[in-house]
């Protein structure tokens, strides 16, 4: 009976309403903006997803009922097998009938019949609707009276989606008739649509099925969400909408779009095989590793059946695809793939055949990647030797695990003798690929990196000062390796002592880094990390704890609550929160957050160190501050007032 929706048959229309102009009765809730953002993600990511990007519909704050209701109505009308309609926002009743309405833009709190959307729209769009089910996810304020209908005893109105008369309608809401959803300053989601996303994306650890389904995701929230305190949510389904798949996150295609392949030689055949191949990895290179993904998994197997499952044209394939798979992000997958290739490198062709060291060199990447430093660095020091001997002092591969071997010998602690590598290195890639190649560049900003990390602030400012008028000239404003320049230097400029330069560097490349990378690139978190901080250090204390609030949340969505970047940043939000005067609550985050810091950075890593040591400062302030209350309690015996 499970089924997923069919997606070319389908629609989605995605409903928030984040920013209030008109009624300070209606305050702002920012976080629609990324539930609304995210949920079209998970909803049309994979090859298929739930929904096409293309028929998947967002509307953001409309402003007027015509606003959301001609979009509502339109994709109504187009979907023949699903129709998904969700809603984020306020949640308002009118004053006679007690209906309920959504939130607009310009919605007044006090006359929502005029000035917001009524829940009789969306029952109309539903009815307008040949689509085989109907899917309606509420998350607002009263969002349980679209199933229970009015609670006023001086009413017997019938549930508002039992009136719609409609087959295969499902509807789930966040909150009981007469409750208020929730919502938390700071926090990346609203709270119903947070766990509902992480179902989504995680899938269900309750169960083993690979699909998450409409009524098993509200089962889900039925039981994870009342034990965090927060509202119950409700559903009501009629027929089989309840087995609809939504997701299948631990089935997720990693693979890009189809891409046509310019061919001379027919696909076939050997030397077409071989062009495919070779434009996986330009696909790659132009910067579209989804796309590289995609033609290299679909040759491999063709090039296995041609040439065989040894053959160096089938395993030089493979190690592409690994490669590619990890600059995509799935960096876990990136190294099971190299590990069997190099294994079968190795045994076909020998250890020191120049595609089985490109194999090696490329496995110790990602060995490294995993977080295993010493054991790449290992790995790395043994095989640039051997590049050097085979494929000479110029060949790009070994440049590249020069490269690498700077790099891993930064990570595994020695950031001196990296800088010393990778300025060592700098002519050489300067010489032998030109001085505006990408590898250029990117040694240079090594270089500038691993000076800072060895403690010289000063130098790799000097050395960033002047490769980002180069990389601005060469490669553009809105290049990566620029604007990650850009944010490198207000880093190093920071740790020189010049902080409101560091701060004025960093509010101007974050929404440069958010527009050109995306808000949730890795690089754009940690510019956003470092603005808080600077901010904090330019004398605004409570300024850095509201951005690393907000911060932290979105760094658990994104890189997961044990990244290095998200254990550091709630450190960072607990020294600022002391500062600003709740050294109570800074406390406890610090008691919270070093069993974290030891377990994902070591106990004597040096962020541990440090904040082990604010901890005990800040838990002498407070032990002397509240001492009444700590020894007799908060109440009226010696309590604080």
């Amino acid at each position: 009976m499970l089924r997923p929706p069919n997606p070319g048959r389908s629609r989605a229309v995605l409903l928030g309403t984040a920013t209030y102009t008109e009624d300070p009765l209606l305050p702002d809730v920012p976080a629609v903006r990324n539930d609304v953002r995210d949920l079209r993600r998970l909803l049309t990511e994979g090859q298929p997803g739930a929904f096409s990007a293309e028929t998947t519909r967002v509307v953001l704050d409309p402003e007027t009922p015509r606003d959301l209701g001609l979009p509502l109505l339109e994709a109504a009308r187009q979907a023949e097998d699903v129709f998904l309609v969700y809603y984020a926002g306020h949640g308002m009743i009118g004053p006679e009938r007690r209906q309920l309405y959504l939130g607009l833009a310009k919605s007044v709190a006090e006359a929502p019949s005029f000035t917001a959307f009524p829940f009789q729209g969306i029952r109309e769009a539903f009815l307008a609707s040949p689509a085989r089910n109907r899917v309606l996810i509420l998350d607002c304020c009263f969002s349980g009276r679209a199933i229970t209908g009015d609670l006023s005893p001086a009413h017997t109105y019938e549930p508002l989606i039992d009136q719609m008369e409609i087959a295969g309608t499902y509807t789930l809401t966040s909150a009981a008739a007469n409750e208020p959803a929730r919502f938390q300053e700071g926090e990346r989601h609203t709270a119903f649509t947070g766990e509902l996303l992480l179902a989504l994306r995680d899938g269900l650890p309750s169960t083993s099925a690979a699909e998450v389904t409409l009524g098993a995701l509200f089962r889900h929230l039925k039981r994870v969400l009342p034990a965090k305190g927060l509202p119950e949510p409700q559903q009501c389904g009629t027929d089989t909408a309840e087995f609809l798949i939504l997701a299948r996150p631990r089935r997720r295609d990693r693979r890009g779009p189809a891409v046509t392949a310019d061919e001379s030689a027919p696909p076939g055949s050997p030397d077409g095989l071989l062009e495919r191949r070779d434009l996986g990895r330009r696909r790659g290179e132009e910067g579209r590793p989804a796309e590289a993904i995609r033609v290299l998994s679909e040759v491999v197997p063709d090039l296995t059946v041609a040439f065989g499952p040894d053959a160096p044209e089938t395993l030089i394939g493979r190690i592409n695809l690994a490669y590619w798979t990890g600059r995509e992000g799935d960096s876990a997958e990136a190294l099971r793939l190299s590990a069997d290739t190099v294994k079968d490198m190795t045994r076909v062709l020998g250890p020191y055949h120049q595609v089985t060291l490109v194999g090696q060199s490329q496995l110790a990447h990602w060995i490294g990647e995993s977080g295993r430093h010493q054991e790449a660095l290992r790995l790395t020091a043994s095989v640039v030797p051997n590049l050097l001997r085979i494929l000479g002092p110029d060949s790009r591969e070994t440049l590249v695990g020069r490269s690498r071997l700077a790099r891993w010998t930064g990570e595994a602690g020695d950031p001196s003798s990296a800088a010393r590598l990778t300025g060592d290195l700098v002519p050489d890639l300067t010489r032998v690929l030109g001085a505006q190649d990408r590898e250029t560049f990117t040694e240079r900003l090594n270089q500038a990196h691993w000076t800072g990390r060895a403690g010289s602030a000063k130098p790799a400012v000097r050395l960033l000062t002047s490769l980002v008028p180069d990389l601005s000239w060469a490669l553009g404003e809105d290049d990566r390796h620029t604007l990650v320049s850009r944010s490198r230097l207000g880093q190093w400029s920071g740790a020189a002592g010049r902080r409101q330069q560091a701060r004025e560097l960093f509010d101007a490349v974050v929404p440069d880094l958010s527009r050109v990378l995306g808000p949730d690139d890795r690089e754009t978190l940690l510019a956003r990390s470092q603005l808080a901080h600077w901010t904090g250090e330019t004398g605004e204390p409570a300024a850095a704890v509201e951005l690393f609030t907000l911060l932290v949340s979105d760094l658990t969505w994104v890189l997961g609550p044990d990244d290095r970047v998200t254990v550091v940043s709630r450190a960072r939000l607990a020294h600022w929160t002391a500062v600003q005067g709740a050294v109570a609550d800074a406390v406890r985050q610090f008691h919270a957050v070093l069993p974290d810091l030891t377990r994902v950075l070591g106990a004597d890593a040096p962020e541990t160190t440090e904040n082990r040591v604010l901890l005990a400062h800040w838990r002498k302030k407070a032990d002397r501050r509240l001492r009444k209350q700590i020894f007799y309690g908060s109440g009226a015996r010696g309590g604080a007032r």
